[in-house]
C-alpha cells in the first residue's frame, strides 16, 4: 500500500497543487492595457489612444498632448489673434 502511495498518488497530488497554482496566478492577474505616457503640459498620466504624439525640433524629441490640453491651447491662440485681428 505504501508503494502504490509513494509511486502513485503522491505524485499525482503534487502535479495537481502545481497545475491549480499557476491557474491562480494566471486568473488573478490584471488583463493588458494599453501603454500610459505622460502629457507633456499637465503632466498626467493618459492612455496612449487619448493623447496626440508631436515630433519637435531638430533633434527628433516626441511630445504627447492630451486633448484637454490642445483645447486649452488653441483657445489661448484663438484669444490672441482675436485681439490682434480687433487693433487692426
Amino acid at each position: 500500500m505504501f508503494f502504490v502511495f509513494c509511486i502513485f498518488i503522491l505524485p499525482i497530488t503534487i502535479l495537481l497543487i502545481l497545475l491549480l497554482s499557476t491557474r491562480q496566478k494566471t486568473d488573478s492577474e490584471s488583463p493588458s492595457t494599453a501603454p500610459m505616457e505622460v502629457c507633456a503640459l499637465c503632466q498626467k498620466e493618459f492612455p496612449m489612444n487619448q493623447l496626440v504624439e508631436k515630433e519637435i525640433g531638430t533633434y527628433g524629441r516626441v511630445y504627447c498632448f492630451c486633448g484637454e490640453c490642445i483645447e486649452t491651447l488653441y483657445n489661448e491662440f484663438k484669444g490672441q489673434t482675436d485681439i490682434k485681428q480687433e487693433n487692426k
